[in-house]
């Protein structure tokens, strides 16, 4: 909620009306749906929608992480956090 906060200073500062136009698109993980957020984003005054699981239409993002999870970006094998 502190990055949304300062997301949204930016965003005013730099056009005032972006609510208008702007919809914010969340996945359906239960941190997205508790009522905390969802008062937190009435009070931001922003639209949120929340995406079906696994709905590749609605969050083509999906698409690009399945894509990039197929390729080898660590390419000199260093260690990472995970095993």
């Amino acid at each position: 909620m502190l990055y949304l906060s300062k997301l949204a200073s930016l965003l005013t500062s730099e056009n005032k009306d972006w609510r208008k136009n702007t919809v914010f698109l969340l996945d359906g993980a239960s941190y997205h749906k508790s009522d905390e957020t969802r008062t937190f984003f009435g009070n931001l005054g922003v639209k949120v929608i929340l995406s079906a699981p696994y709905s590749y239409a609605s969050a083509p993002i999906e698409l690009f992480f399945a894509y990039f999870k197929q390729t080898n970006f660590n390419t000199a094998y260093l260690p990472v956090g995970k095993k």
